[in-house]
């Protein structure tokens, strides 16, 4: 992006990318080869500098086992103008990031797909009676 400085947004979703791949033990040369990008390509996407479309955001979603809406989690959303309320009146507290990449590291640590199965059976049933 030449004469351009890097969108808060594109850089926040970046970095999220670098997060969520970094947790599941994929390189970047991994990643950009299952998308048919290059290992410069993610590096760009996860510094910011190239914006990821939407189609690709969803294809790397999908490569990493994650909803799209997890690269945009804690990201400041500005409230629509005349509204008095935060926005911090509407969310619940989002999840700390040091939880979330040790339940990810526990998870793949299990022994097996069986035993990786009973434990994503046990969350979604969980998540369902709330």
């Amino acid at each position: 992006m030449p004469n351009e400085t890097v969108h808060p947004v594109d850089l926040h979703v970046g970095r999220r990318l670098r997060e969520s791949r970094a947790a599941r033990g994929v390189t970047q040369a991994e990643l950009g080869a299952d998308l048919g990008i290059s290992a410069q390509q993610v590096q760009k996407y996860e510094n910011g500098s190239n914006r990821i479309s939407a189609s690709k955001l969803f294809e790397i979603a999908g490569r990493l086992g994650t909803g799209i809406d997890w690269f945009f989690d804690g990201l400041e959303t500005p409230a629509p103008a005349g509204l008095a309320e935060t926005q911090d009146a509407y969310e619940a507290e989002p999840t700390p990031h040091d939880q979330t990449r040790a339940l990810i590291a526990a998870f793949r640590a299990l022994p097996d797909d069986a035993a990786r199965r009973n434990v994503l059976a046990y969350v979604q049933d969980r998540t369902e009676k709330t």
